[in-house]
């Protein structure tokens, strides 16, 4: 650590100084350059004397980059502990990272030389997604020394996510199917993706309020405020058939809303629940655009194409998911629909192994207990038998 007081170093110049050595177009590409244009000449000798300095940028902009990471620890900076683990503020940068990591992280990292935080750091080509799960299975290895019970946590949480994202892609494909076809073969409006609940919510509002303790409470909130505002979801009106449609708040644009009546209108009609999904797919969006930030493209691609492919199939399905719940429309659906399909396509590709070594479980199991029930239903059967014939 650095623990020096009065401290003047400002983390943020180390930072853009360690890019302007060996970041994007830095002076590291610089160099490179300059060494294969003079190798494709023929006078490479004639830059020998710049060998050291490459060395020297080489190994300047990673500590460059520790010191400004250490400046921000002792300045309580949250992200502290990743940047010394290996990423960069630009890689995690508008990232909902869980809060419990990125006080392990800081905790490790403040305890340098008294713990073994090695564990923390980042792995060769290890994006940021995968970092996220190995650690957490990781940090339970430190806490309880049992390897295989760390190991568990990783792959319980992989199987979770996977899961959840498997499930929600799905959903989203086949709904976001029905409600096309709908749209162009009986000209029906279409709804923002996930928002069935505050549709239901929205056309059975008064009977809510009747539900025992429950409904006092719903009734103290604005209509809408969970399920979104129809009044504010008016201001997207436009021409259909002819005539002057005035949307619900499930199916309005946010961003005509946000144009004709301002963002707060806009947060009016999307209602609690709805804003959340935008937030949510949002994040996931930007987590997925770090993933691959963070990611060897080349060598991911030839280690397992699926996984790949699914990190790049999640990244679309994130963002057509957040363009199709804030400007609900055939484009923007259809491009849900797709992303989601071939997300959904890519999980199952990526897991296949477990999930067929799951099905021959089930399989086994199933049989397993058919046999046993048909012999308890059979034994059964036969005492029953028994009890009833005399001559037995």
């Amino acid at each position: 650590m650095t623990g020096k007081p009065n401290r003047l170093v400002n983390p943020q110049d180390l930072e853009q100084l360690a890019k302007l050595l060996d970041g994007r177009g830095g002076m590291a590409d610089k160099l490179d350059e300059a060494f294969t244009r003079a190798s494709s000449l023929g006078v490479s000798g004639k830059l020998s004397s710049l060998r050291p300095v490459q060395t020297w940028v080489s190994d300047t902009g990673p500590e460059l980059r520790k010191k400004a990471a250490y400046a921000r620890l002792e300045d309580g900076d949250p992200i502290a502990g990743l940047l010394l683990a290996g990423f960069t503020p630009e890689q995690l940068k508008n990232k909902d990272l869980p809060p419990d990591l990125l006080l392990v992280a800081n905790a490790a990292a403040a305890n340098e030389g008294e713990l073994d935080n090695d564990w923390l750091k980042k792995e060769d080509d290890e994006t940021l997604d995968d970092w996220l799960v190995r650690v957490q299975g990781d940090a339970v290895t430190q806490m309880t020394g049992n390897e295989k019970l760390g190991k568990a946590v990783s792959t319980y949480i992989e199987g979770a996510a996977n899961l959840s994202a498997f499930f929600t892609s799905s959903t989203t494909a086949i709904l976001g199917s029905k409600s096309l076809i709908s749209y162009f073969k009986s000209s029906k409006v279409l709804n923002a993706p996930g928002t069935l609940t505050a549709r239901l919510i929205n056309s059975h509002w008064d009977k809510l309020g009747r539900v025992p303790r429950a409904g006092s409470w719903l009734t103290r909130l604005p209509i809408g405020a969970l399920s979104g505002s129809d009044e504010a979801a008016m201001l997207a009106g436009y021409m259909r058939k002819g005539s002057f449609y005035l949307p619900t708040a499930s199916e309005a644009n946010l961003l005509r809303v946000a144009q004709r009546g301002g963002l707060a209108n806009a947060a009016k009609a999307a209602g609690w629940m709805r804003g959340a999904g935008v937030v949510g797919s949002g994040l996931a969006t930007a987590w997925g655009v770090a993933n691959l930030a963070t990611m060897d493209h080349g060598k991911a691609w030839k280690e397992d194409k699926a996984k790949y492919l699914s990190n790049w199939t999640g990244t679309a399905f994130n963002a057509s998911l957040t363009a199709a719940m804030v400007a609900p429309n055939p484009v923007t659906i259809g491009l849900a629909v797709g992303t989601g399909v071939a997300y959904a396509g890519t999980l199952v590709w990526d897991n296949w192994d477990d999930i067929s070594k799951g099905a021959e479980k089930a399989k086994d199991w199933v049989g397993d207990k058919a046999e046993k029930a048909g012999k308890a239903l059979s034994d059964g059967a036969s005492k029953l038998g028994s009890a009833l014939n005399p001559f037995d």
